[in-house]
């Protein structure tokens, strides 16, 4: 919702800085909101634009939330690995995922892809809201949203009948990772080719998430053109996709391919909470991955200092880069402070641990600026984050000292960006390879699946894994996430109707732990089929369909619950073999 419709060129203009503000439901009248424009986000945060080209370092904390960056989560047969064939080959379980709607909020879909056209020849996607096409006038941008442009079924099957598609739909997706999941997960059958989604007969509905504005990028030092998405964009798209949901009644399976490395990796950010909250709905499903950052050398974990004692953390920087981000992130009861040390030598001295504190250091000897930001009390849930960015900083080891303010015993963890946000290579020279996933699937209510290599039942290296910084268990389950096989998008010009379109269809593969994602909520899709459609559960949502899931998983031969693994491997027909009588 926004306060007038001049709003919309606030929303896209790069001269506008979008801030998370929390806010309720029936508090429309707060000072904070007056003569701002804003979208709701959830029932507690809204996202508001308002005019500058930089952020301040004086936003005073869980007042106004400056996003946090998010990334893709892929780098560079599935339906038997995942349990999907062998429900399928049993009288009275041949579930397709009809019913079912399921969403993306990613890199768009290449929609005349044969993968999402029914055997009638029309779409399978209901709806796309591109939010990155500006709208000719007030009276096309989406409503509730103010940006973007949606397209609906029907203007979709009047592109697929014209000589040119993107004369009438010109939403595109110019990276191909959303294409690639929706397929994976819910693509049509080709026979030919050799291809079927995990939930072939549900309905499709997509969110083209616009990537983060300059001055993001530029808070955070993200000089990569890797793409990048702001976390107030995402959580508009679930809302959008949660809307659709209630206006077809139908259950709603949410696929998120995106993290990040940001966060304390125990609740999820903002994100995080609320689409645990979109998930307490019944019907309301959401599945994400845990990420690539397991071997990467990106996270820190201190043992237990005394009272008073202090270590220093070493991380090395290669080669010259405009900068990056570290977070230090510990429990609501600990305090800490912090002081930092170039690679010449140079010392910040010890900046004291003070609510609102921030500090910028200029060294001397190097072309680097430091600035320190205390959140003595952050929006996730009270938890102390110690924010530590870094401007142009010198190529060498670098080290920040960690100070023990508090009287008793405590431990920290420290995380840098996920690697698609860096310029060079930068690297803990004590890393823990453990607690690598990315936010927002460190939350225990979402589905989140760590992803494993099906052909020879091994795990990958790269895979994040668990468990929370609060030590609860996550991943979940894993699944297949190597060499998965899905469809390509096309970059060219769209081919007329009829069968010169069925002759441009590709297919390849992908690893990744997006890949993960999709495979579940696939499977999810299944579930919910099963569950609401067929009315064995209708009181499923995501907390009851991740049970279901860790029933049935597969355990044979895993040490349980597994910082890879979590509680097994991912297996439909478990769950089902769990569900029958047993004599």
């Amino acid at each position: 919702m926004l306060m007038n419709e001049n709003c919309r060129n606030e929303i896209l203009s790069e001269n506008t800085l979008d801030y998370l503000l929390e806010y309720f439901i029936d508090d429309e009248a707060r000072p904070e909101l007056q003569d701002l424009c804003y979208n709701l986000a959830s029932n507690r945060f809204a996202v508001i634009y308002e005019q500058g080209n930089a952020y301040m370092e004086d936003t005073s904390p869980g007042i106004k939330i400056i996003p946090r960056c998010y990334g893709l989560l892929s780098s560079e047969q599935v339906l038997e690995s995942a349990g999907v064939l062998r429900v399928r080959n049993r009288p009275g379980l041949e579930y397709f995922g009809a019913g079912v709607l399921i969403g993306f909020v990613d890199t768009g879909i290449d929609y005349a892809h044969p993968a999402f056209i029914g055997d009638d020849g029309t779409s399978r996607i209901l709806h796309i809201w591109d939010q990155t096409i500006e709208a000719a006038g007030p009276e096309d941008v989406v409503p509730g949203f103010g940006f973007g442009v949606e397209y609906t079924k029907e203007n979709i099957d009047a592109a697929l009948d014209s000589e040119n598609p993107l004369e009438i739909v010109p939403s595109r997706d110019e990276i191909g990772h959303g294409t690639f999941l929706a397929g994976v997960a819910c693509g049509s059958i080709d026979e030919e080719r050799e291809f079927e989604g995990v939930a072939p007969l549900s309905a499709i509905c997509v969110v083209k998430c616009k990537q983060a504005k300059q001055n993001l990028k530029d808070y955070y030092f993200i000089g990569t053109d890797n793409p990048c998405y702001a976390e107030s964009d995402i959580m508009l798209g679930v809302r959008y996709l949660f809307q659709k949901a209630r206006q077809y009644n139908m259950p709603l399976v949410i696929c998120l391919g995106m993290g990040t490395n940001q966060g304390g990796h125990n609740c999820g950010g903002i994100l995080g909470e609320m689409l645990r909250d979109y998930g307490d709905y019944r019907g309301i499903f959401v599945a994400a991955s845990t990420g690539n950052e397991a071997n990467l050398s990106h996270h820190y974990q201190n043992n237990a200092l005394t009272e008073g004692e202090r270590v220093e953390v070493e991380l090395r920087v290669e080669g010259l880069q405009r900068g990056f981000t570290t977070e230090l992130w510990t429990s609501a009861t600990d305090l800490y402070s912090v002081g930092v040390i170039s690679p010449d030598g140079e010392y910040s001295g010890k900046i004291e641990a003070r609510l609102g504190e921030r500090r910028q250091i200029n060294f001397l000897f190097d072309n680097t600026v430091i600035y320190i930001e205390y959140l003595l009390n952050s929006y996730e849930n009270g938890d102390e984050c110690i924010r530590v960015r870094f401007q142009n900083p010198t190529e060498g080891i670098w080290r920040i000292r960690v100070f023990n303010d508090n009287n008793y015993s405590s431990r920290f963890d420290m995380w840098l960006p996920m690697k698609e946000f860096l310029e060079r290579d930068i690297y803990f020279l004590r890393p823990d390879p453990d607690t690598t996933i990315c936010d927002p699937a460190n939350n225990d209510g979402i589905i989140t699946c760590g992803y494993y290599n099906s052909a020879g039942r091994s795990s990958v290296a790269e895979s994040g894994r668990g468990f929370t910084r609060a030590n609860a268990v996550k991943p979940d389950f894993a699944a297949p996430g190597v060499d998965v096989y899905g469809p390509l998008f096309f970059s060219g010009r769209y081919p007329a109707n009829g069968e010169e379109r069925l002759d441009y269809a590709r297919y390849g593969f992908r690893t990744g732990a997006s890949m993960s994602a999709a495979v579940t909520a696939g499977v999810v899709a299944l579930l919910a089929e099963w569950a609401l459609i067929e009315g064995n559960d209708a009181a499923m949502d995501t907390n009851k369909a991740k049970k279901y899931l860790i029933r049935g998983a597969d355990r044979s031969g895993l040490t349980i619950p597994s910082r890879i693994y979590g509680n097994g491997i991912l297996n439909l027909f478990g769950v089902f073999e769990n569900l029958r009588p047993r004599p």
